[in-house]
């Protein structure tokens, strides 16, 4: 059978190419200098056409002569192109080659909700039995590195083995983003969204942000907010020296949480920062002491 794959990117292309062939591959690029040699000798193999799959890639400027296509007729043969090739097919159609088209996708989103929507169709695909709840924090986290996450999403395909992935599984598997998204992490706080909250959390930890620096930055934005709901004028609004888009931002939530819910939320947090420092919690306990902020 030849196949005729288009994209762009390698890590997606491999996978299908894999779901396709099982047995041996033989890669070769026309951009290689010993292209001309290599392709000779595999055409030459007694091989070829039983037991090896080949595999051209580069070929977008290339217009394969029909003697070659013919060769192919009756061989595992996949084609790799960036663009739809018009020629080739209007060529293999006229020749009355067999032939498959798969295009794959090249990962590259707009925003998260893109991503999200690919994300869901791929773990079904892949039989990752993972809930879609799940999907939208990761989508959000990994839209800068999605081939991370799809690497990752390997461990938890072989883990389960279509069975479903619970949420400490999820934490405790994937390896995440080495990129920090802190202040991601205390918008989902704030917006009481509890399993994006976590997920960050968790991946803060597992990144190597040491704990007292969370504890530390979600203590001085509740501090903030309660005192931008003190203050009573612009000049003591300046006194705190805040970025002023950072500052809408506490505004806006100063208006969401009373008084009280602000000063318990202050004292939960020194007290996880006061056990934390007695060694009485360990890095993995964190995420649930922090947890009781959410508690209404």
């Amino acid at each position: 059978m030849l196949y005729v794959i288009i994209g762009e990117n390698d890590f997606l292309i491999k996978e299908k190419i894999n779901s396709l062939v099982k047995g041996e591959k033989y890669y070769i690029s026309f951009k290689d200098k010993n292209f001309k040699e290599s392709f000779k000798q595999i055409l030459n193999n007694r091989l070829f056409g039983s037991n090896i799959c080949l595999v051209i890639k580069d070929l977008d400027k290339i217009e394969l002569p029909e003697e070659i296509l013919n060769y192919f007729k009756d061989k595992e043969v996949i084609l790799i192109y960036q663009k739809r090739p018009e020629l080739l097919v209007k060529k293999l159609k006229q020749l009355q080659i067999p032939y498959e088209i798969i295009e794959i996708p090249n990962l590259k989103f707009k925003n998260y909700r893109e991503f999200e929507e690919f994300l869901v169709n791929y773990v079904k695909e892949e039989k990752i039995n993972l809930p879609n709840e799940y999907l939208t924090i990761l989508a959000k986290i990994f839209i800068t590195n999605p081939v991370i996450l799809l690497n990752e999403f390997k461990k938890l395909k072989y883990y389960k083995n279509g069975e479903k992935i619970t949420k400490e599984e999820l934490l405790n598997i994937i390896k995440w983003p080495t990129d920090s998204r802190i202040f991601e992490m205390v918008d989902d706080l704030l917006e009481n969204r509890y399993n994006d909250f976590l997920l960050r959390l968790k991946r803060e930890i597992n990144i190597g942000t040491k704990p007292e620096i969370i504890i530390g930055f979600l203590y001085k934005t509740f501090l903030r907010i309660l005192l931008l709901k003190k203050v009573k004028n612009f000049k003591d609004e300046e006194k705190l020296g805040l970025n002023y888009f950072y500052k809408q931002k506490l505004k806006m939530y100063a208006k969401k949480f009373s008084d009280e819910k602000i000063v318990k939320n202050i004292n939960i947090l020194a007290e996880v920062d006061r056990k934390y420092k007695k060694f009485y919690l360990k890095d993995e306990d964190i995420p649930y002491e922090l947890i009781k902020i959410l508690e209404k």
